[in-house]
């Protein structure tokens, strides 16, 4: 369903700022998880809103089916 070589581009632009991102269908949902590694940076990460609406055009899915969760 989701672009593998959009998530492979996804995952190297948040490794940069210290994140890892994982993502997996779910029915027709896209579930994306973003963890932060002790090396993250806190300003780095765009906020929910933008990076649904990145990771859907990253991803080839529309944004509305993306379930984003955020390091807590």
């Amino acid at each position: 369903m989701f672009s593998e070589q959009g998530l492979k581009d996804a995952q190297a632009m948040l490794a940069a700022d210290g994140y890892a991102l994982a993502a997996s269908e779910e029915g027709e949902h896209v579930v994306v998880r973003i963890e932060a590694t002790p090396e993250a940076c806190e300003d780095c990460l765009a906020p929910p809103e933008v990076m649904r609406a990145v990771l859907g055009k990253t991803l080839a899915v529309p944004a509305e089916a993306i379930e984003l969760h955020y390091p807590e």
